[in-house]
């Protein structure tokens, strides 16, 4: 089983990258929009890897960070989530998903493609008392955690567009003015294209 690559960055999309190794064997990962976020054509990376083996295909899934691995593994437990899902269940973020479990805020949850009103309930049913889950208790907390947890999507989001030739000032603006159904990556970066077209 593949636990772990570590290589350069050959390809590079919103769900999905092929990493070519040392040995020269370039593997396709599937990602979400947050790691996506995070990567660069050529860029050295290291990736925790979910091996996923069925009778007919094999899948590779790759984290950024050990936490979002195991969340990763306790989600594709749950009837009806499969790697897909998961991933882009992750694509909230892992601090914004701990917290909507810890807050049982099912809207959240269910903001995610594919996953529909009684899904979002089973999810948060399921994985609110995982023993890796961290709880907010303060209402001053939780706010901080919100403001850091957007400035730094935001940044993520305004490096990622200006590489890709975009103007700063342009899309910072969109940024500040984003309608509150857009709240994550994958969501935000076409949505600001778009705007810019």
């Amino acid at each position: 089983m593949i636990q772990y690559l570590e290589g350069s960055v050959l390809d590079l999309d919103f769900h999905e990258m092929t990493i070519l190794t040392s040995w020269w064997v370039g593997y396709g990962v599937g990602i979400h929009e947050g790691t996506y976020t995070r990567l660069a054509l050529e860029e050295n990376v290291k990736m925790y890897i979910y091996q996923h083996i069925t009778e007919n295909n094999q899948s590779l899934f790759g984290f950024l960070e050990k936490s979002e691995k195991k969340v990763f593994t306790e989600l594709i437990k749950i009837s009806g989530i499969w790697g897909k899902v998961a991933m882009q269940i992750l694509s909230l973020g892992l601090d914004r998903l701990v917290q909507a479990l810890a807050d049982q805020d099912n809207k959240t949850i269910e903001s995610v493609k594919w996953i529909w009103k009684k899904m979002a309930e089973k999810i948060v049913i399921e994985m609110k008392d995982k023993d890796f889950w961290i709880s907010v208790t303060q209402t001053e907390e939780k706010q901080n955690w919100k403001v850091t947890i957007e400035q730094n999507l935001f940044q993520s989001i305004l490096d990622t567009l200006v590489n890709m030739g975009y103007d700063s000032k342009q899309v910072e603006w969109i940024l500040k003015n984003l309608p509150e159904e857009y709240a994550d990556a994958g969501t935000i970066i076409p949505f600001v294209i778009r705007e810019l077209s």
